[in-house]
């Protein structure tokens, strides 16, 4: 009989020592980052993140020069500028002026008869509002240290063209590479094809004007 109750006092004792010692880590747990019951603050060195600056030139404005095939009158010199606002990362509007001068006909050049169109009639003057489409913008890469931004773009637009002594509704349609040297200098190069109606020749037919010209553009 004592040896019985001696078992169960030893039994009730591991298991108040069991007890209190797992009641002794819970509290030492709870207690993480106490010291004299004051609470331990961690020591973080905190960095300063500078935001990147974002450009917000979404105007642009540029020079081109080329070649214009005026439609029975050979080629000539065109001179450009437009002036383009960027609505967003992939399109804009661009407002064109150009001008050309016509050369002569096959006709005029084999016969020796009076001129179709005098001097100031051969003056072809062009200008309209485009819209355009950035559609592969990436990087030109120069040897290997050196890597510009670029995109190919696509545009299409209307206007009035002023030859042979008539205004003519014209659409344009243009395709553009650029290059961009700085956030703000951008090398172009583009070929557009200007559709408009004639009567120059005595019947009236639709004359495709194709029109290759290069170019700098300035972002502001």
């Amino acid at each position: 009989m004592e040896n019985r109750f001696q078992r169960i006092l030893l039994i009730s004792a591991s298991v108040c020592l069991g007890l209190a010692l797992t009641t002794s880590s819970a509290l030492a747990n709870n207690n993480v980052g106490l010291a004299d019951g004051v609470p331990v603050k961690p020591s973080v060195e905190r960095r300063e993140i500078l935001e990147d600056v974002l450009d917000n030139e979404n105007f642009e404005l540029g020079v081109q020069v080329g070649m214009i095939s005026i439609e029975d009158f050979g080629s000539s010199t065109w001179q450009s500028g437009h002036l383009a606002y960027h609505m967003t990362e992939y399109f804009y509007l661009k407002a064109r002026y150009a001008k050309a001068e016509a050369g002569l006909t096959s006709f005029e050049k084999l016969v020796t008869s009076a001129p179709l169109l005098t001097e100031e009639e051969r003056e072809l003057t062009y200008y309209g509002l485009n819209v355009g489409y950035n559609l592969f913008p990436g990087e030109i890469f120069v040897g290997r240290g050196s890597a510009f931004n670029s995109a190919i773009s696509f545009e299409v637009g209307a206007g009035t063209t002023e030859f042979a002594g008539d205004d003519k509704f014209t659409v344009n349609l243009t395709t553009n590479f650029r290059i961009f040297f700085t956030d703000w200098l951008a090398w172009d190069l583009a070929m557009s094809d200007y559709v408009f109606d004639t009567q120059i020749t005595g019947e009236t037919k639709t004359t495709h004007n194709l029109n290759l010209t290069t170019g700098i553009s300035v972002f502001f």
